[in-house]
């Protein structure tokens, strides 16, 4: 699954690319693709555009590998598998995905100070910075690796559309005009949606495996209706690409309402799916409610800004909860966070543990004692290695014959015991034969 996600943004960064490159794409598109007016100067970037998107894919590939993948790119000598470095992989990506947006929409933050140049600045860093320091953090769980390859094909995919789009000034509309054009960049933001949309809900079960740990105590029924809604948010984000705005409107907003209603009920209840749910994520679900009602009221109520910050920021806090969530979860869980059954539990093992060893310690001593006469004798009949203890039956055996040796003669004290024959011998004759 990782593969193909991965795929599919290598393709999209190729394709910035190459529009990047030469300034006669978009219109080589909107013309019918003729190759007259690509050449010279638009098939000479496709090269680097390719080798762009191969690069990129490689870092993913790199960055979301497993243990066994890692192990498999050590043996073919590839550099760049520690962990810093995977993550700084997945920072800059996520931070150049920034950079790109902010430049397709640089007229609409010419408003804020210091311009769309500042912008991009504050915003890539702060991603990308970000991203860097949570892939380090939760690097070792796959569902986080698989989920932000999810993530990442929608902004991905959204970038190019955005650099092929004819629509114009899109964002002063929605951001679902992306998908309104009836063409290759229309196609780039409807099937990012759809594939993203997907991924989430075939992975509800995979984001919401650790919530079962006894540590967190969940309700009956809880785990079952987080992984129904989100598995809901994923098939509302399908709606959305499958039904553009410009074709049936009233379902699709129903169903970019139903993703929004499902988050919102997600993260208000996340007291209710378990008991002791980690009290970060219970911050961060309700943090998420204030900023999306915020978002809401001031566009809806005051109009500080239009319908595409608020859809932005709408799905950036889908995305980042389920991300959190997995992160916050999957770790190990604080001490604090263990009820007083589950502290007298670890004491309990603890003295357990503590008085076993202090038994083979003195077991061990005893055993070295009562030995020390027999050890040749030991050495001939039993094929035991010099670290092995014997067991208890025979630590009997071996001091009841040590005392029986000593109570005989002095002839006879350095005799090998009879026990150590398979039987005891009755008759001295029959040691002779």
């Amino acid at each position: 699954m990782r593969r193909i996600y991965t795929g599919l943004i290598a393709t999209a960064i190729a394709i910035i690319a190459f529009h990047e490159f030469s300034s006669n794409f978009a219109r080589a598109l909107l013309d019918g693709g003729a190759a007259a007016e690509l050449a010279p100067i638009g098939l000479m970037w496709a090269l680097p555009s390719l080798a762009a998107g191969v690069a990129v894919g490689a870092a993913l590939v790199v960055a979301s590998a497993s243990r066994a993948g890692v192990v498999a790119l050590r043996r073919l000598g590839m550099p760049g598998l520690g962990r810093d470095a995977r993550a700084r992989a997945n920072g800059m990506t996520w931070g150049a995905i920034a950079l790109l947006a902010v430049h397709f929409t640089r007229d609409a933050f010419q408003v804020f100070p210091g311009g769309h140049v500042v912008a991009a600045v504050a915003l890539g860093a702060s991603l990308g910075y970000g991203t860097f320091r949570l892939h380090r953090h939760a690097i070792e769980h796959e569902a986080y690796r698989t989920f932000n390859l999810v993530a990442m094909l929608l902004a991905a995919g959204s970038l190019a559309s955005m650099s092929l789009t004819p629509t114009g000034d899109w964002w002063a509309h929605n951001f679902s005009t992306l998908g309104t054009s009836d063409d290759f960049a229309a196609a780039c933001f409807n099937v990012a949606v759809v594939v993203s949309g997907a991924g989430m809900a075939a992975m509800s079960a995979a984001l919401t495996r650790a919530v079962v740990r006894p540590v967190y105590d969940v309700r009956r029924g809880g785990l079952t209706t987080m992984r129904v809604l989100i598995a809901l948010i994923g098939v509302s984000l399908m709606g959305v690409g499958l039904v553009p705005i410009d074709g049936a409107t009233d379902l699709h907003n129903l169903a970019a309402c139903g993703a929004a209603a499902s988050f919102a009920v997600l993260c208000m209840g996340v007291q209710l799916w378990a008991r002791r749910m980690p009290r970060s994520l219970v911050l961060v679900s309700y943090a998420s409610i204030v900023v999306e009602v915020a978002a809401m009221v001031a566009y809806d109520g005051f109009g500080v800004f239009n319908l595409t910050v608020f859809e932005i920021v709408a799905f950036t806090l889908v995305f980042a909860w389920l991300i959190a969530l997995v992160a916050i979860t999957h770790g190990a869980p604080r001490p604090a966070v263990l009820g007083r059954r589950h502290v007298a539990h670890l004491r309990h093992v603890g003295h357990v543990r503590h008085v076993r060893g202090v038994g083979v310690v003195a077991l061990r001593r005893m055993a070295s004692v009562v030995d020390r006469p027999r050890s040749r004798a030991i050495a001939h009949r039993s094929p035991q290695t010099p670290g092995d203890l014997p067991t208890a039956p025979g630590r009997a055996t071996a001091s009841h014959d040590v005392r029986r040796a000593l109570r005989r003669n002095g002839d006879r004290s350095d005799e090998p015991p009879d026990a150590g024959f398979g039987g005891r011998l009755e008759s001295p004759h029959l040691v002779s034969c």
